[in-house]
């Protein structure tokens, strides 16, 4: 068995006498930042950058629930989705955003007039934004299976 000298510290608190160490965050390397037992439970509990990282700079506000999300390290990178019209949105909303568009482009999809394009289940949604006023503004390509040509 190694000694503990040879084992590398935490990642975050530096301690190297932990029995087991846990992944945590992907780094740049393609490796797992190795953490304690403490630091792990609290990454894994999603309190990482709250704990760890409160009084660092890159605390945004989500344009749609208001929470603060950290941006502005690894740990969070895939914590939030960038917006195209500035801003960020956490990924709870980001979800949530996404199964209504869905959802409020199917119930209207019996309202297309007949000879327009229509959204099928084979279609890909490319991109989508809430604009001001709660207008839904949605990108869509239809898959080449599901079209037919006359």
């Amino acid at each position: 068995m190694a000694s503990s000298s040879s084992r590398s510290p935490c990642f975050q608190c530096k301690d190297s006498t932990s029995a087991n160490f846990r992944n945590g965050w992907r780094l740049r390397s393609g490796k797992f930042a190795q953490l304690c037992h403490l630091c792990a439970s609290v990454y894994e509990a999603e309190r990482f950058c709250e704990t760890f990282h409160r009084r660092d700079d890159g605390w945004r506000d989500c344009e749609s629930c208001g929470k603060l999300v950290h941006c502005g390290c690894i740990v969070s990178f895939d914590a939030y989705l960038l917006l195209d019209f500035g801003g960020i949105m956490c990924m709870e909303c980001s979800k949530k955003n996404f199964i209504l568009a869905r959802n409020h482009c199917l119930s209207h999809e019996s309202q297309v007039p007949t000879g327009e394009s229509r959204l099928v289940p084979s279609s890909l949604v490319t991109f989508y934004r809430i604009e001001p006023g709660k207008k839904l503004v949605m990108g869509l390509r239809k898959s080449s299976a599901g079209s037919t040509t006359s």
